[in-house]
């Protein structure tokens, strides 16, 4: 691939200062040289001067660009890096949701091959007779020439992040030849005309993966009726159904047993199972579970992306002015924080986000997961092995032999992980974990039942985040409206002078004719002062912790709720699905 321009890659071979004291200077003399892209991230703030020395260490090694290895160690965000290329370039930055779709016309003078050679997307040609070019790691002048070359025209640059268009090539070249749909209903016939059971499943399996892909889905579902079998898409917490299957094929099952390293002929009881797959290049694990019902097996199978985009907390929805306070909780040397929410909430996704605002080259973090779903290449992380006898607490008392700074578990689920974080905390660790209760004030009585007594709790709690994920409008079809007399109310504005507007995706084929695209957390934050320490210590009543907490100023979560839906973000109804009434 062509580097960027900017990549520090250019300095290698140049006398820089050695040393790991040496970091800032080296930044600044490559600063004077050239406003590079590693400099400019420090100047902004947004990675450390340490970071990219580290980084200008394995790159002499390793040959990536500057903004790759950057991503791919944790230190930034593909986020950041794109917007502050997007910034040096003079350009605008769009995100994953905000990229068109590509017209056929334009697009199909290149090839998926050649555009992922140079990291760019071809979209469509503007009014002004300019072709429209989301770029990657692309260098900006190599794509000019390539598309003058092919169309006689000159280009209209937008910068995206490397990753993302990356997959966008991908999709679009394969879906515009290999339509899923065509391709799983061929595959279907195929096998209800296979009476001799000669024909695998394989290739239909292979094409419900990349319709699982095309569509955002993290889940498969398999579910049997009395006459057919379901096959529906978890997209953005919601499942959708897709098409039905005859009861003939319930061999795809037997298959997908096979390839998870399950027992195939049994049918009486359920079974857990995994699998790695090939799609568009990328590999997933693949999780597999099945249920025995009244009409046959049930399975869910559950898509894990080996490498797993990861943004910021800014980036996945968080206010700044609560990033703020997360980044101080974060920066303390030890105690307990906690992500709280229901199942698919996006709890992890938000731990790992928080923890890489940590200076992780300096710091030594150590993971158990059950499984790791996002790779902290600084980090050493595990997984939980049951069959091996390695769970959470027996990974945490090893933990603390090997000098650590942070310690994530994946999620506190029983008395003696419960027991084992709070002693790690005591002694002078931070520990991040998840919990499985409702609301930050159910946090206290939970870790109470897994025998933990008020005042260790009172000690070492640092803060809790409660959160879950809405569906965010999409932004190709949003549209505003006035309020109803219903959503006024809700609003806590029924008697406001000013017309009151909120926001609705009309439906188009980007959210395939949903109105939503993507999801954005709503959430509430506690940051455990003294006063609630006292209180919590003492084992005050839950209306008097209430209390204290917003006289230190948490905010509800219906209130950050009320002010997603006036931003245009989300919409009451879709408040009321994954919240509930205030």
């Amino acid at each position: 691939m062509h580097p960027p321009a900017e990549s520090l890659l250019e300095t290698a071979g140049q006398s820089l200062p050695t040393g790991a004291t040496a970091a800032t200077d080296r930044l600044a003399l490559l600063n004077d040289k050239n406003p590079t892209l590693g400099a400019a991230l420090v100047n902004a703030g947004l990675v450390s001067a340490v970071a990219v020395d580290y980084v200008l260490q394995k790159q002499k090694i390793e040959k990536v660009p500057m903004g790759n290895l950057l991503v791919e160690l944790g230190f930034s965000s593909a986020n950041e890096v794109a917007r502050q290329l997007a910034v040096q370039r003079g350009l605008r930055f769009v995100n994953a949701d905000e990229m068109p779709e590509p017209d056929t016309a334009v697009a199909g003078v290149f090839n998926r091959s050649l555009c992922l050679t140079y990291g760019f997307l071809p979209v469509r040609e503007n009014s002004d007779g300019l072709i429209e070019i989301v770029l990657g790691d692309a260098h900006p002048d190599a794509v000019r020439e390539l598309v003058q070359r092919k169309l006689g025209k000159g280009c209209h640059f937008f910068q995206g992040e490397f990753d993302r268009v990356g997959q966008a090539i991908q999709q679009h070249y394969y879906f515009a030849e290999n339509p899923p749909a065509r391709l799983i209903e061929s595959e279907v016939r195929k096998l209800e005309a296979d009476v001799d059971r000669a024909y695998s499943p394989a290739r239909l399996l292979e094409h419900m993966l990349h319709l699982a892909v095309r569509e955002r889905a993290t889940d498969i579902h398999l579910a049997p009726t009395a006459r057919s079998r379901s096959v529906l898409l978890r997209v953005d917490g919601v499942l959708r159904p897709v098409f039905a299957l005859s009861p003939a094929l319930d061999r795809l099952v037997v298959y997908v047993k096979l390839q998870a390293d399950m027992d195939a002929s049994e049918q009486r009881l359920p079974q857990d199972g995994s699998f790695t797959a090939q799609v568009m290049e990328s590999t997933f694990t693949i999780r597999v579970s099945t249920l025995i019902s009244e009409f046959g097996e049930r399975m869910v199978m559950r898509l894990l992306p080996e490498r797993s985009n990861l943004d910021k907390l800014v980036d996945l929805g968080f206010l700044e002015e609560d990033v703020a306070v997360m980044a101080k909780a974060f920066s303390r040397p030890h105690g307990l924080i906690l992500i709280t929410g229901p199942t698919g909430s996006g709890k992890s996704t938000t731990l790992h986000a928080a923890l890489r605002m940590q200076p992780l080259v300096e710091r030594n973090v150590l993971t158990v997961e059950d499984p790791v779903e996002y790779r902290v290449p600084v980090a050493c992380q595990t997984e939980v092995n049951r069959r091996a006898g390695y769970e959470f607490a027996n990974a945490m008392r090893h933990f603390l032999r090997h000098d650590p700074d942070i310690i994530l578990v994946g999620e506190i689920r029983d008395a003696e992980t419960a027991r084992a974080a709070l002693d790690a905390s005591s002694t002078g660790h931070l520990v991040l974990s998840t919990l499985h209760v409702g609301s930050i004030f159910g946090v206290m009585p939970r870790l109470k039942l897994l025998g933990v007594d008020a005042e260790t709790i009172g000690e070492n709690l640092v803060a809790v985040i409660n959160q879950r994920l809405v569906r965010r409008i999409c932004p190709h079809c949003a549209k505003p409206r006035l309020a109803t007399d219903d959503e006024r109310r809700w609003l806590a504005q029924p008697d406001a002078v000013e017309p009151v507007q909120v926001f609705h995706g009309t439906g188009c084929h980007h959210c395939r004719e949903t109105g939503y695209l993507g999801r954005l957390p709503v959430y509430e934050m506690l940051a455990v002062n003294r006063d609630l320490a006292d209180a919590i210590a003492s084992d005050a009543s839950r209306s008097e912790m209430r209390e204290r907490a917003k006289a230190a100023g948490m905010r509800p979560i219906h209130m950050l709720a009320r002010h997603r839906v006036l931003a245009g973000e989300t919409t009451m109804d879709e408040i009321l699905r994954a919240v509930g009434e205030d």
